[in-house]
């Protein structure tokens, strides 16, 4: 069985992160905690930066896979926030560091170009058009806010309250913008049995 060197590198930092800020734990010490030559990290990652995003991406939202693009939206959220609330303190460190490279402008990022694959996929072969582009690349940075906001106070509200807030103010305009798509189906409309419908989508 391979090695799996990422996941043993996403541990090490994990759990040195429990010890010590994560804005001091150096690469050195990540080598030292498993084992890891220097080449084989930088083999793997640009730096530690790009280990902390990976655990983001791996560990902490991975129903939100750029290469799948498959999910249902109210049921992948709350999951990943759960995991958020497990990881809090590696999250907030994570936050506090800035940079091109940093984990803030990665969930953006990464929000957005989801955003933008999994509403393509959604809408069918056609382009989407610019005002669903528009909207798509809005919502995912507006909810990208919310979710550091959340995380930064440290988490006021439960994951459901927070989580269906976010798919509401998403859903908001989607039916009619994906009225030309090849289902015409709104993609918000999974939600548990407990929200109610939005104005718009009660309509006829």
């Amino acid at each position: 069985m391979a090695v799996d060197m990422k996941k043993i590198l996403a541990d090490g930092l994990l759990e040195l992160c429990t010890k010590k800020d994560l804005r001091q734990v150096s690469i050195k010490e990540i080598l030292a905690k498993t084992g890891v030559s220097r080449q084989t990290f930088y083999n793997h990652f640009l730096d530690k930066e790009d280990l902390i995003c990976y655990v983001y991406d791996k560990r902490i939202i991975p129903e939100f896979d750029l290469n799948s693009a498959q999910v249902s939206f109210y049921d992948a959220l709350l999951a990943d926030f759960y995991r958020m609330k497990e990881h809090h303190v590696f999250l907030k460190q994570a936050l506090a560091m800035e940079g091109v490279n940093s984990l803030k402008n990665h969930m953006y990022r990464h929000a957005q170009n989801f955003d933008l694959k999994w509403h393509q996929k959604a809408y069918g072969s056609q382009s989407l058009p610019d005002a669903l582009a528009f909207a798509t690349t809005y919502h995912a940075s507006a909810s990208v806010s919310m979710t550091l906001s959340w995380i930064l106070g440290d988490m006021p509200v439960p994951p459901e309250e927070i989580v269906e807030l976010i798919t509401r103010m998403r859903s908001i305009g989607m039916e009619k913008l994906f009225a030309t798509s090849k289902d015409g189906i709104n993609p918000y409309h999974s939600r548990p049995a407990s929200q109610p419908a939005l104005p718009d989508e009660s309509r006829p």
